[in-house]
């Protein structure tokens, strides 16, 4: 640390922003996120593009990593380090309609999707967007982001169409389909491998209101449920979008009954015909519990948080049909906690290749979270993967931002490799000495 003080001390009067070191009211917050609590060497707050250009700078200099925090929701643990520069984006939240006509929202990118849900209500309009309050914009808008409206509106990088970045040479690019369109389509699916996002520009989408909420069924009615879920799904109304939820008895959560529920948004409609929309989804066994109402979309948002003296391991896998093999499976894996995530409309009308993020022909998500004791032994882990290891042999690839595995192995399953070639070639003209490899890592060709 003493042989970096010159250059943290220079860095810091150079900044319009704020530099945090260990100890200063700043640094736990900003070097804490929902899976780690990180020890970087220092935390950059910039306040400007050019602070972002000068703490790069930084970092090519003394060599530290380089990760970027905006919702710090990385469930690999990306958004802090250890020994690092974490440069936190959180004063970068400036959310405005800059053009009321086409519906063009500016967003910073250390905005939180339910800041932007809540600027946005006022001119009824949205952005599909996850399901989590405190997620940044730009991270889930990197990497994909599987939101609430998905069917009817796409991936929130598909309602992209401009973007600023910090590039690893200091350059502050905006990128668009017609400005640097390589870089706009590494983007999109290739994550925080080309440079720090300042600003995105999206075509936001009308959304008056939702009618949202769950109904929860009795495990014993699991294939049954899945099964008719699934066949709805299949013919239902874009937009309606689901998501299905195996909930075995937990220590994690204490209190939750075994169950298995439905959550559900239809965005907009009249309350009669959205009621009819998604009756069938009333008859699928016996209903313990129900709740649906008419809401505003940032209302859907929730927040979560880690279970307390657990390690969570999540996995995932895009399941291109979601077969009765495939749902028999599910039903034996009797304690694996589950999230079937419904697809279609919108997402699978995209061109397979026209955006980085390349899974557009699957019908749902599986999202496994699996819960151990910190201390547990690779033989344990081993023994609780199990169940979800034979879901996964159905997996039509992955999606990163739902997997806690940093390995090649994730990154080959994110990306085939004519799209990872192209992203590496990408790589290498934007970033080739990856000074940003703190992420699911494209290395230069």
């Amino acid at each position: 640390m003493a042989n970096l003080q010159p250059a943290i001390k220079q860095l810091k009067n150079n900044l319009d922003g704020e530099l945090a070191l260990p100890g200063d009211p700043a640094y736990k917050k900003a070097s804490t996120i929902f899976v780690k609590k990180g020890t970087p060497a220092v935390v950059a707050i910039p306040k400007t593009a050019q602070d972002i250009t000068k703490a790069l700078a930084f970092a090519r200099d003394t060599r530290l990593a380089v990760s970027v925090h905006n919702g710090g929701h990385s469930v690999a643990g990306h958004s802090t380090n250890d020994g690092g520069l974490v440069i936190d984006m959180h004063r970068f939240d400036d959310i405005q309609v800059i053009d009321k006509a086409q519906q063009i929202v500016r967003i910073g990118a250390g905005a939180t999707w339910e800041a932007v849900a809540k600027a946005l209500q006022p001119h009824g309009l949205g952005i599909s967007s996850g399901d989590t309050k405190t997620v940044g914009v730009a991270g889930l808008t990197l990497a994909g982001g599987v939101g609430w409206m998905v069917r009817r509106d796409g991936l929130a990088l598909d309602n992209l169409v401009a973007a600023e970045l910090v590039m690893a040479d200091g350059q502050l690019l905006r990128v668009t389909s017609t400005e640097h369109p390589d870089l706009f389509w590494a983007i999109r699916g290739g994550g925080g491998n080309f440079g720090v996002a300042t600003n995105f520009e999206f075509k936001a989408q009308p959304v008056d209101h939702v009618f949202a909420g769950m109904v929860m069924y009795d495990m014993k009615d699991l294939q049954k449920a899945l099964r008719g879920w699934r066949d709805y799904m299949r013919t239902a109304p874009e937009e309606l979008t689901t998501m299905f939820l195996v909930m075995p008895a937990n220590p994690a959560f204490a209190g939750m009954p075994t169950s298995v529920m439905i959550l559900l948004c239809h965005a907009g409609g009249k309350e009669t015909d959205v009621m009819k929309t998604i009756k069938p989804l009333l008859h699928l066994g016996t209903v313990l519990k129900k709740d649906i109402t008419r809401k505003h979309y940032a209302d859907v948002l929730e927040e979560v948080h880690p279970p307390k003296d657990m390690k969570v391991i999540t996995n995932n896998a895009f399941i291109q049909t979601l077969n009765d093999e495939v749902v028999d499976t599910i039903c034996a894996a009797k304690d694996q906690m589950l999230q079937i995530r419904s697809l279609g409309g919108a997402m699978n009308r995209v061109p397979q290749g026209a955006t980085a993020f390349a899974h557009r022909d699957n019908e749902v998500l599986i999202v496994a979270p699996t819960f151990v004791a910190p201390d547990a032994s690779e033989a344990t882990i081993t023994k609780a993967l199990t169940p979800w290891r034979n879901i996964q042999a159905f997996s039509n690839g992955t999606y990163c931002s739902f997997s806690s595995q940093d390995t090649d192995e994730t990154i080959a399953a994110a990306y085939p490799k004519d799209t990872y070639a192209k992203l590496a070639r990408i790589k290498k003209q934007y970033d080739p000495k990856n000074l940003f490899d703190h992420n699911y890592n494209i290395k230069p060709l």
